[in-house]
């Protein structure tokens, strides 16, 4: 697993509703979460936040990766709130994402 992979998996969920590659890219046991706001979702409720939000997510940035750890950027357009930055720390094991960890700033 690597950034592009993981990206595009991403977009292509959240922006075009094909949840495909996140069905293989998320392992079983995977956990989307923030703590600043003691949030999270397992594997089946990211996919369906991810067919469901109006949230459109644009500029992927890699800032890290190698095999164990991804960490990135990217922006997220939301009809209902001011345009937003996140950053997030996904961690892979047997190429697959185990969780991913986010911070979603407001004021850029």
């Amino acid at each position: 697993m690597n950034f592009k992979a993981y990206s595009d998996a991403w977009l292509e969920a959240v922006n075009d509703k094909d949840t495909s590659k996140m069905a293989t890219t998320l392992s079983d046991k995977f956990t989307w979460f923030n703590d600043r706001y003691d949030w999270s979702l397992d594997k089946s409720g990211t996919i369906e936040w991810c067919i469901e939000t109006n949230f459109t997510a644009t500029n992927f940035s890699c800032l890290y990766e190698n095999n164990e750890v991804i960490v990135g950027t990217h922006n997220v357009l939301d009809p209902e709130s001011p345009d937003s930055s996140v950053l997030f720390v996904a961690k892979v094991k047997n190429n697959q994402i185990i969780s991913h960890q986010y911070l979603r700033e407001f004021n850029r």
